[in-house]
């Protein structure tokens, strides 16, 4: 995995930071060469590499880290420090309307990011906060995904709503709203269907949906061990839909 790979690196390029008594000018900037090269083998863009890099090196070489009594820890800790706020150090949370009004939560991604498992975890935890979600299975080219999302709904819960993959998903969508009022739902999460890539019948679809029904929330779902590939979707998403959270 990408991620065990780049843990590693940079857990051997603090092992060499905390083995040296005293850091040089020039230690700092070999162990963040280091560093620079395990993040861009994991994918992460150069740009952002290159920024992080030189936030780090200016904060390390100061005179209160290369003077202090532990100086490895020190560079250590403003490494963790950078990667927490380049990773994201703060939480969204989904807007929801009042609980007496409906919240339409669109879902998409391409195929394999994890979307429907995503949609049913974020349906149990909305349940767990006393809403009453209904989730509606939209993916008409893969039956079984309509399966695994009526797993996982089971296993959170969560009423699933269906109409087989005869129906075009806008109409699966407008009937599940539907049913939600008639049943006192008052969140409606619509599981789309993924592609293995960005087309224009995937963002068609998209689009045909979000012009006939009053989505609140707009959720992309990414697979961040695709590097810029996730990226990249996200770019093109963001520049036909209004997304609310990349997840």
């Amino acid at each position: 995995m990408a991620f065990d790979s780049l843990s590693e690196k940079l857990q051997n390029v603090f092992k060499n930071l905390r083995s040296k008594g005293r850091l040089t000018e020039e230690d700092v900037k070999a162990a963040l060469k280091e560093v620079k090269m395990a993040l861009l083998e994991a994918d992460v863009n150069f740009k952002v590499v290159k920024n992080f890099v030189k936030t780090v090196q200016e904060r390390a070489v100061g005179q209160d880290v290369m003077n202090s009594l532990t100086p490895g820890q020190m560079v250590i800790k403003l490494v963790n420090e950078e990667l927490v706020s380049l990773m994201g150090s703060e939480t969204t949370e989904i807007a929801l309307k009042p609980s007496n009004e409906i919240t339409i939560i669109m879902m998409c991604g391409l195929q394999g990011a994890g979307k429907t498992t995503t949609t049913a975890k974020i349906a149990g935890k909305l349940k767990q906060k006393g809403r009453r979600p209904l989730l509606a299975a939209c993916d008409i080219y893969r039956p079984a995904a309509i399966e695994q999302l009526k797993v996982n709904g089971e296993k959170q819960g969560v009423e699933v709503f269906a109409m087989g993959t005869s129906h075009k998903p806008v109409d699966i969508a407008k009937a599940a709203l539907e049913h939600a009022v008639a049943h006192n739902e008052n969140v409606v999460i619509l599981d789309t269907a993924g592609r293995l890539h960005v087309d224009e019948d995937m963002m068609g679809e998209l689009q045909e949906i979000k012009e006939n029904i009053d989505i609140d929330q707009t959720i992309l779902v990414v697979d961040s061990m695709t590097g810029q590939d996730a990226v990249n979707v996200a770019k093109t998403s963001m520049r036909r839909f209004r997304l609310t959270v990349l997840s």
